[in-house]
């Protein structure tokens, strides 16, 4: 196997063990920061994974929240970098 191979077993691999913890990642986020059902819901559930690349986690945005981007980056990021 060339090593593009292998680095693609390697993120296939990673991304999986993310996938599993996204679920934990958002919980532990909504409980240490006493975030309400409603505000969890709006903001924090609808965000998916897209892609690692290293130590950093692409995060997903469904469109009808594009406009809210900049929110959703400046309120949330260090709470998901945290968790």
């Amino acid at each position: 196997m060339n090593n593009i191979g292998r680095y693609y077993n390697y993120l296939e691999k990673h991304m999986e063990l993310i996938l599993e913890k996204w679920e934990q990642i958002l919980k532990t986020v909504k409980e240490e920061h006493e975030l309400m059902d409603v505000t969890f819901n709006t903001w924090l559930k609808p965000l998916s994974l897209y892609n690692i690349d290293g130590s950093k986690l692409y995060i997903m945005v469904p469109s009808e929240q594009q406009m809210t981007l900049n929110y959703i980056s400046k309120k949330y990021s260090l709470p998901i970098k945290v968790a």
